[in-house]
């Protein structure tokens, strides 16, 4: 009867959580109109030139992206308005205004949607998507600085409409689903022990759960732990382990790259502010670390994991088009390489920490997350771990066999890795210049050579040794080649693999200390035959060759702290320390 009331209490919570967040995300990121839009109106402060005047692209119906196929001209109505008419058979959902000419600036005083019966006015903020263009605002108008040829705005909400929510079963369905996993979750996971609720203990749970949250969350919360910890830092605890030295010498490779080999020096330390958590981490970690922390980034992947599914069903209800459950459709606001990373390490402490039913419905969550996620890569390696425990227990193919059926039917999964085996696209890694920016042979590993290429094509003499810098006169050497080989829409990509990155900014010498950091937690793994840290310390160094996973401060934060709780802690005595 306990256990019966229990799940009701679980069901309730679950169900609570759902439409609150479910409505929070209707709210902030959809309009319901009652007819569809048939008119755009602009008002400017001056009559346009012909070069001044934008174009629309829009997407309606079905559609996940911008068609670019169907553009909409502006025709001038007199009193400084532009109207634009749109298709009537097709229900708008989002809209661009594109600048065809750059070094152009407009001022827009008002913008309106226009129906059969009603004029919908579109607050002048800063446009959440916009690329080329700088936006200031001002009292009662905004405006806009063209920095690039078809620089644009998107008008920040979709709209929906009265006629999208006929089949409403469907929602409700699949919402029900949602929350019976979300239950299964919440009775599956073990109770969290993170007592005594002490200083040390609040402040690295609230850092570890905010480093997949929205910038400056995860600042903010290293900030805290920082001030709040200083007092516990101890030297006997940093000189415990060589990996603490071996990060730092890490950052201080690169603060002195950016003061002595980088021409901007202090004038540009985007890079350095970005790598601060190495050197914060690596003095605060070793005196508080603790392995039932570690708890807490299943928990997170979960409750992200969770937060994205429920919002693309609905994305995928409205649309009727499945291609929202898929990679950035389905993580939104987070880069999916880096919410797989999380995944990945959610699936291996399951793997290590659970057993029998509670073991399977966890991974099964967390790999259909991972599925929806799209990487290929993490995808790949986090099956080799669900396989090698198949070899051990055979209950194990209760988890692989429907895993099987969802990829198998899982379309997009599918196309992905598609499109990685063509031997055809390699051909482009000949071609001296690339005429379409848009080449269907540019994929995701034949864009990561030309990069990987590109960057090394940059190097000469001193640079093998010291590198050619890490502030952003490095980053234009790279699009300056990408520009005149033709890849117009990767100009602001990195090499896409942090060995190539490091060796590229740094040189050897940072290179080598970039390599150190995991074989060394790798060789300290086999030695303590300490299964959790074998397997990131092998994901670590994999997961570099496709992706600079320092380019992001995610990433910064995650792997840096992972690997500071595992090697500063022992996995015989999991709750102390690892002097104890």
């Amino acid at each position: 009867m306990f256990r019966q009331l229990k799940t009701i209490h679980y069901f309730l919570l679950a169900t609570i959580s759902v439409l609150v967040s479910l409505g929070l995300y209707v709210f902030t990121q959809y309009e319901v109109l009652q007819n569809s839009v048939t008119t755009i109106e602009i008002t400017f402060n001056n009559e346009l030139s012909k070069e001044e005047t934008p174009i629309i692209y829009t997407s309606s119906n079905t559609e996940s992206k911008i068609n670019f196929k169907t553009v909409y001209k502006f025709q001038y109505k007199g009193n400084l308005k532009y109207e634009c008419k749109l298709d009537t058979v097709n229900q708008l959902r989002k809209l661009r205004l594109y600048f065809v000419y750059p070094n152009q600036t407009v001022t827009i005083r008002s913008i309106n949607l226009k129906s059969s019966n009603k004029v919908i006015s579109i607050p002048l903020q800063k446009f959440k998507k916009r690329e080329g263009i700088n936006c200031i605002e001002q009292p009662k108008e905004i405006k806009l600085e063209i920095l690039k040829k078809y620089g644009y705005i998107e008008l920040p909400k979709t709209y929906i409409y009265p006629s999208d929510f006929k089949n409403t079963y469907q929602l409700i369905l699949a919402l029900l689903v949602l929350l019976i996993f979300v239950v299964l979750v919440f009775k599956s996971l073990k109770a969290i022990s993170i007592k005594p609720f002490a200083i040390q203990s609040i402040t690295i749970s609230a850092l570890i759960l905010s480093i997949f949250l929205p910038h400056p969350i995860f600042n903010i919360a290293l900030i805290v732990m920082a001030l709040l910890n200083f007092k516990n830092i101890k030297w006997i605890d940093i000189k415990t382990q060589k990996i603490n030295f071996i990060i730092v010498g890490f950052f201080i490779i690169y603060l002195l790259n950016n003061l002595l080999i980088s021409k901007e020096g202090f004038r540009e330390m985007s890079t350095i502010e970005r790598f601060l958590p190495f050197i914060i981490l690596s003095v605060i970690i070793p005196s508080i670390a603790n392995r039932k922390y570690l708890i807490l980034f299943p928990i997170s992947a979960f409750i992200i994991g969770f937060g994205f599914l429920l919002t693309s069903i609905f994305d995928v209800y409205i649309h009727q088009n499945f291609v929202f459950l898929s990679f950035d459709f389905f993580t939104k606001y987070m880069h999916p390489v880096y919410f797989s990373y999380l995944l990945f390490f959610s699936i291996c402490f399951i793997d290590y920490k659970y057993k029998g039913k509670a073991k399977y419905i966890l991974e099964f969550i967390l790999f259909v997350f991972l599925i929806f996620s799209g990487s290929k890569m993490v995808f790949l390696f986090s099956l080799i771990v669900v396989f090698i425990n198949l070899l051990k227990n055979k209950k194990t193919a209760l988890l692989i066999i429907p895993l099987t059926i969802i990829v198998i039917i899982f379309s997009p999964l599918k196309n992905r890795f598609k499109e990685i085996i063509n031997q055809k696209d390699m051909t482009i890694l000949k071609d001296s210049y690339i005429e379409k920016p848009n080449d269907s042979r540019v994929n995701g590993l034949t864009l990561r050579l030309i990069l990987w290429r590109e960057a090394l094509a940059t190097m000469n003499g001193l640079d093998y040794v010291f590198g050619k810098g890490i502030t952003k006169d490095t980053n234009k050497l790279l699009k300056n080649r990408l520009n005149t080989l033709g890849l117009k829409h990767h100009l602001t990509f990195n090499p896409h693999n942090q060995y190539v990155d490091t060796f590229w900014r740094t040189g050897i010498l940072g290179l080598l200390l970039l390599i150190l950091i995991p074989l060394y937690s790798l060789k300290e793994a086999i030695k303590r035959k300490d299964k959790l840290l074998i397997q990131f310390s092998l994901f670590f160094i994999v997961v570099m060759c496709s992706e600079s996973i320092f380019g992001r401060v995610n990433g910064v934060y995650f792997f840096t702290i992972v690997i500071l709780l595992l090697m500063n802690t022992n996995k015989i005595n999991e709750d102390s320390h690892i002097r104890n």
